[in-house]
């Protein structure tokens, strides 16, 4: 703790103190605090000032409500920059008797509407106690919720007459002689219109008043305007907070106790409605737990342990599986139907039986007919849609029975419990910790309220305290009765908020039993329906074995079939070149026969001229009958030759020239492409030949 000098005026240490405020709260000339406390505060202040101060608000605000002596009311005074702060404070006037201070912010999450310079100028000048900043540290941007585990009170008392002399300032009607105080306290608003219950609010207050001179001091920061409102509305109205009151000491006293009646109550108003909204919300899920019809779905999913092993040790036939198609296929409901497979005579495919007896059970939702449908595969069991299935332990109802109600087999169980969802396990859990919350608030509220009386009345059972204060033991007596019954209101919500966190805890408990029961029916019909396409899916894997071997057998088959098929492609290719050759021989050799209607008549003619040619190529001399050999003629067979080799070697490249035509045309377009590129290639060859040569010539011409 600093230690002035007498021989230098507290006034010009105040002076001194306001043009170094940037060091606030270690700027303070008189402080309880440590030198190296004031100094950390300092330092947090300076790490966290972007988020508690506006750099460049829309508009910087710091209000003032006052009222000095010898004037009527309270006057509102609005400094929106330093300047205007700067000249408002270093009036040349005294203190006013009572002096409100107001900082505000747009919202709970948002910094405060000023600059830290107008901030810590107004604290300096105002000389407000070091621990204030423990409060407010609360306020500022941020983008979670505040710490409502935080409250705090702090106070600094200076009473022994003898020690404050030092520190009196009578220009400002400081006597030095001074009680400081500073709490924060937390409330709820709630708002119309909003799904939220409502939204949870803080405000510090600091305060101190002279003991001499009576002159009381708050300074007030919150979230939103409600607590400026409410003290401006109570110093206009209230008798006791008017300017008339406070023409004397025990005036002001009791004026300042019931400005802190005014923050009481405060924190105290909506809890009702809150918790209200709260309890309604709870009781709404936890009434829905407590009807879920548990039991009515426990007997409809009951499964019988018995038949269920009995059903999935037997096996299962190919006409199982069929008639376990013809049950779960719509048209039974109608047998006399032309669709209806009782009237159908066309046999059920593979493909079909597969569908159904696997995909249909597993995309179909978990009801008792779905169960019931998908056990009737087995044997022995009936081809019903109006009857149960024996695993499901339910057994068929009477004829009295379906005639009194009729049966909604496609309901599901489960959507008995739809209401039960994770969703709604959510919100338990989000209205369970806002009944933490408030409960932890409205206690620390207390806390606050029972310091703030214990406080005051150790000030009065004090030696030290003025004997005229003392006089004020009944109003103090009335301020502690009415921050008691206020205190004893908050307990009492805390009260009724451990009640329902009993029954929160306990509606939990009953909600995480059903979704566990929820999720073990649901389990056991998913293992149900998977053990039963297991075994199908075993008889359908061996008939798709089945259908693998008589697919390799006509595989086989089908590879004979190709290799003959070649051969016989070879063979026709062999006889088609054959043809070509022998066609131009023959068709030069031999001309075209006669009709066969006049062939007998006309045989000698058809014997000399049937070919091209008048006579053979060996003939016989007539002369001499006795020749061995015929005699040949060559002249004749070089006509032949001259007329059938060429016929023969034009009709072979006709048809390598047809057959391969394709090959040609890609021939004839890669000669084309290649001549082409060879064009372009000599035109750009030119036209690079001409521009060099243009070149030289200008060249020539403009040396000349």
């Amino acid at each position: 703790m600093s230690t002035p000098s007498t021989m230098v005026d507290c006034y010009d240490q105040l002076e001194s103190c306001c043009d170094f405020a940037e060091a606030w709260p270690s700027n303070l000339f008189r402080s309880k605090c440590f030198r190296h406390t004031s100094q950390s505060y300092r330092k947090r202040i300076a790490e966290v000032q972007e988020r508690l101060f506006d750099p460049n608000p829309e508009y910087a605000l710091v209000e003032f409500l006052e009222a000095f002596h010898g004037e009527h009311g309270f006057h509102s005074t609005k400094c929106n920059n330093l300047v205007d702060l700067k000249r408002h404070l270093r009036i040349n006037r005294k203190d006013p008797i009572c002096r409100h201070v107001f900082f505000e912010a747009e919202h709970s999450r948002a910094p405060l509407d000023c600059s830290k310079e107008m901030f810590v100028f107004s604290m300096s000048f105002l000389q407000v106690m070091a621990p204030f900043v423990d409060l407010l540290l609360g306020f500022g941007q941020s983008q979670n919720r505040k710490e409502f585990h935080y409250t705090s009170f702090r106070h600094e008392n200076y009473l022994v007459a003898s020690k404050v002399q030092d520190f009196e300032i009578p220009r400002l009607g400081r006597s030095g002689l001074e009680i400081k105080l500073c709490y924060n306290l937390w409330s709820v608003e709630t708002s119309v219109g909003n799904n939220s219950a409502g939204s949870f609010r803080q405000t510090a207050l600091y305060h101190s008043f002279d003991l001499r001179s009576g002159r009381s001091l708050w300074v007030n920061i919150s979230v939103n305007a409600e607590m400026k409102n409410r003290i401006t509305d109570a110093a206009s109205s209230y008798e006791e907070l008017t300017t008339e009151a406070l023409v004397d000491i025990q005036g002001s006293f009791s004026a300042s106790l019931t400005t802190h009646l005014v923050a009481f109550e405060w924190c105290s108003e909506n809890w009702r409605q809150y918790i209200t909204k709260l309890e309604t919300t709870l009781r709404a899920i936890i009434n829905k737990v407590q009807r879920a019809p548990v039991g009515k779905m426990e007997s409809t999913l009951a499964l019988d342990t018995k038949n269920l092993l009995k059903a999935l040790k037997a096996p299962i036939s190919s006409s199982q599986i069929v008639e376990s198609n013809l049950v779960t296929s719509p048209d039974l409901v109608n047998p006399g139907s032309p669709a209806s497979p009782f009237n159908s005579t066309r046999t059920f495919t593979r493909r079909s039986t597969l569908k159904s007896a696997v995909i249909s059970p597993l995309n179909t939702r978990a009801s008792t007919n779905l169960t019931a449908t998908s056990m009737q595969s087995f044997p022995g069991s009936p081809v019903r849609r109006e009857t149960f299935s024996p695993i499901l332990g339910c057994p068929p109802e009477s004829s009295t029975e379906k005639k009194g109600r009729r049966i909604h087999h496609d309901q599901d169980p489960f959507d008995m419990l739809k209401d039960i969802s994770l969703e709604k396990l959510q919100e338990l859990n989000g209205i369970g910790a806002d009944l933490h919350t408030a409960g932890l608030v409205m206690k620390l509220d207390s806390d606050v309220l029972r310091d703030v009386m214990r406080h005051y009345q150790s000030l009065v059972e004090a030696e030290e305290f003025p004997a005229n204060l003392k006089a004020c033991r009944p109003v103090l007596a009335e301020f502690s009765r009415r921050a008691t019954s206020i205190v004893r209101a908050l307990e009492m919500e805390q009260t009724r908020i451990a009640t329902l966190m009993l029954l929160f805890h306990d509606g939990r408990g009953l909600f995480e039993h059903v979704l566990q029961f929820r999720n073990l029916e649901q389990s056991k019909l998913f293992n149900a329906t998977a053990n039963i396409s297991q075994q199908r899916m075993e008889e359908f894997t061996e008939q798709m074995h089945k259908s693998t071997l008589n697919m390799e057998s006509v595989t086989e088959s089908m590879h004979v079939i190709a290799q003959k098929t070649e051969k016989d492609t070879s063979s026709m290719h062999v006889i088609t070149i054959v043809t070509l050759l022998f066609l131009p021989g023959t068709f030069v050799a031999v001309r075209l026969g006669l009709p066969t209607l006049i062939a007998h008549a006309f045989t000698t003619l058809l014997t000399y001229s049937q070919t091209f040619f008048g006579s053979g190529l060996f003939q016989w001399d007539e002369a001499n009958p006795e020749m061995s050999f015929p005699i040949w003629k060559g002249e004749f067979f070089k006509l032949f030759a001259k007329i059938c080799f060429p016929l023969m070697g034009a009709t072979i490249t006709i048809w390598c020239f047809v057959s391969y035509l394709p090959f040609w045309r890609e021939c004839l377009r890669a000669c084309w492409n290649r001549l082409r590129a060879c064009w372009n290639r000599k035109k750009l060859a030119d036209e690079e030949q001409g521009t060099t040569a243009m070149g030289v010539a200008e060249r020539e011409l403009k040396l000349k």
